[in-house]
């Protein structure tokens, strides 16, 4: 591993590669780690919630986790930004933050209280309706913001441990709620659910302010616009990630929607390598475009040929493997080699385009990096409905490939140019 590492970094340089490499290892064990738990938490949720309540609970934090993007307006993004510039600026920022969450977590809270209960998702009732509210509108950006604080500080294995905690307190409240007599009722889950994330809450951030102290009550002005910036993004981000799935689900079926959503699990998993190395070099991004945009450019393009590399071993197994999967999945899935072969290109694409992306938002061009996201959104509407209606499952799987080949392609022409 520790040679493989140092070859596929070695378009980088000295200290910084083994750095970097050093890093990438940490987090991409956190992701695998947390892959484990999300699976765990994944297959007791829906064994004990059973269909109705599990889907009454998946539909609702659908909703909850796309509106807490607008919680804290991006403060953790600001966060990294700030400390990766400036370590003296953590504390005040992290108390700057933990008071923005909190603020705006209770207006979106008490938003859902009143618009809610009007949804079917909201029939759960007042009291359980409000702790999943609690959980995913302040709690756990509680806890995100520490995995920013550790980003900031480039501390990796600090950052890997928020991750695990995070998904660790929810398997271990499902396990134990489901030893329990009885039925779990999404209700009496809900309790479980909101003690979890409090659970998670104090742990992440009674380690973040052991490490760097406690947060000082600071207002840092002037940031409000580039903010919401930060927050559109992920709220976009976060309502486009499945927006192809109910596209397959409308044109061609339930049955190609669960190949279809299958396939697409199973690459976004082998994107974990691209994905950890996005995230060790993040911090690093903003330090050297604070100093010269062109640095950070070219550190950019320089992380290019390690994400090409590990994307494309990722993508080789899966070309090589995936005709095992109908003897893992069951003979239902008989049609899944194809659409995984058709899309064992998407982590190398997705990988490339996060870095570049990344780089827009550390040289200043976020504007450019929301309008990329607003171009994915309308052509993954498109391309996929396009794709699915003439060719079916393949076309929309070559769809969304496209699309996330354009968007790459899109992310490199908006860089800074050297001048």
């Amino acid at each position: 591993m520790r040679q493989l590492l140092a070859t596929l970094s070695a378009p980088l340089s000295g200290g910084m590669s083994r750095q970097l490499s050093r890093d990438t290892t940490l987090i991409l064990g956190g992701y695998a780690v947390q892959l484990v738990t999300q699976v765990g938490w994944l297959l007791l949720a829906v064994r004990t919630l059973g269909p109705a309540g599990y889907g009454l609970f998946a539909s609702l934090t659908a909703i909850t986790i796309a509106a807490s993007c607008f919680v804290g307006w991006g403060c953790d993004q600001l966060l990294i930004r700030a400390v990766s510039r400036d370590a003296a600026a953590l504390r005040p920022w992290l108390g700057h933050s933990l008071g923005l969450i909190t603020v705006t977590g209770a207006g979106l809270i008490l938003l859902g209280m009143l618009v809610l209960p009007v949804l079917e998702v909201g029939r759960i009732g007042a009291l359980p309706l409000f702790l999943v509210l609690v959980s995913d509108l302040v709690l756990s950006r509680y806890a995100n913001l520490c995995i920013a604080v550790f980003m900031a500080t480039e501390q990796a294995g600090r950052q890997s441990v928020v991750t695990i905690i995070i998904g660790g307190c929810r398997l271990v409240a499902i396990a134990a709620a489901a030893l329990l007599p009885g039925v779990l009722t999404i209700q009496a889950w809900s309790a479980w659910y909101a003690g979890a994330s409090v659970a998670a809450a104090v742990l992440c951030l009674g380690m973040t302010i052991r490490e760097h102290g406690a947060p000082l009550p600071r207002w840092m002005g002037g940031h409000l616009a580039e903010g919401m910036t930060f927050a559109a993004e992920s709220a976009l981000q976060a309502s486009a990630r499945d927006l192809d799935k109910p596209i397959v689900l409308e044109v061609a079926g339930a049955e190609a929607a669960g190949l279809y959503a299958a396939a697409f699990r199973i690459v976004e998993t082998l994107g974990m390598p691209v994905r950890a190395l996005a995230s060790a070099s993040y911090a690093r991004m903003f330090r050297l475009a604070h100093e010269d945009p062109g640095r950070c450019v070219a550190y950019a393009n320089r992380l290019i040929p390690v994400a090409a590399a590990r994307a494309g071993l990722g993508g080789l197994a899966l070309v090589l493997a995936a005709g095992l999967l109908p003897l893992i999945f069951g003979e239902r899935y008989a049609d899944l080699p194809l659409v995984v072969r058709l899309t064992a290109v998407f982590p190398l694409l997705a990988g490339v385009y996060g870095i570049w992306a990344d780089a827009l938002s550390a040289t200043g061009r976020q504007r450019h990096r929301l309008a990329l996201v607003c171009v994915s959104l309308v052509l993954t509407m498109s391309l996929c409905w396009i794709g699915v209606t003439a060719h079916g499952l393949e076309g929309a799987a070559l769809a969304r490939v496209a699309v996330m080949g354009i968007t790459a392609a899109l992310a490199w022409a908006a860089l800074p140019r050297r001048s």
